[in-house]
């Protein structure tokens, strides 16, 4: 009886734990190397923590899962980085790159689904990151009819758009840094 009452007891400590976590603002260390990351004139419109990003690539191998990580939408790209003490970027995704975004709500779920040239990207926010994402649809279709318009300064100059996977690469560049190919 004991043994049970310990593990209840480590259960709704770690419940609460997780209850009390903050799912909205990025680690002192994570924002601040963020806010170098980002580009002169972008700007943070919308951040969660997630609880899954799933990237499908054009190549098996290339495809990744990534849990407990940030959703963040900028002015001109989407932003998936590893949850830590400081800013770690798994994928980035350009505005202006995204063909079509499928959004579902479920009770407790919420799914997006963001597709670009020869990529999927599903996201997934559960339970807890799910009430933070109330708004997130209208923001991102904001942000996309902006940078369809052209509104959102991008840098194309000096670049080009790999034929594998669509990302944009420097035109300097011998291979894709995304999926590797030779260019």
């Amino acid at each position: 009886m004991l043994l049970f009452t310990r593990i209840f007891e480590n259960f709704k400590k770690y419940t609460d734990e997780r209850r009390a976590q903050n799912f909205t603002e990025l680690p002192q260390g994570a924002k601040n190397e963020l806010s170098k990351y980002l580009k002169q004139d972008e700007e943070i419109i919308f951040l969660v923590r997630n609880f899954r990003a799933i990237y499908k690539a054009p190549r098996w191998i290339d495809s990744n899962t990534f849990f407990n990580s940030w959703f963040i939408l900028t002015s001109q790209r989407i932003i998936i980085a590893k949850n830590s003490s400081s800013f770690k970027r798994f994928r980035e995704i350009s505005l202006d790159s995204i063909g079509e975004i499928d959004h579902e709500k479920e009770s407790s779920d919420y799914r997006l689904t963001i597709d670009s040239p020869g990529r999927v990207d599903t996201i997934e926010f559960l339970r807890e990151s799910n009430i933070y994402c109330e708004g997130l649809e209208q923001k991102l279709t904001e942000a996309l009819e902006k940078a369809r318009q052209g509104k959102v300064p991008h840098q194309t100059f000096g670049s080009v758009v790999c034929n594998e996977c669509g990302s944009r690469v420097a035109v300097q560049s011998k291979f894709c840094s995304e999926c590797g190919v030779k260019l």
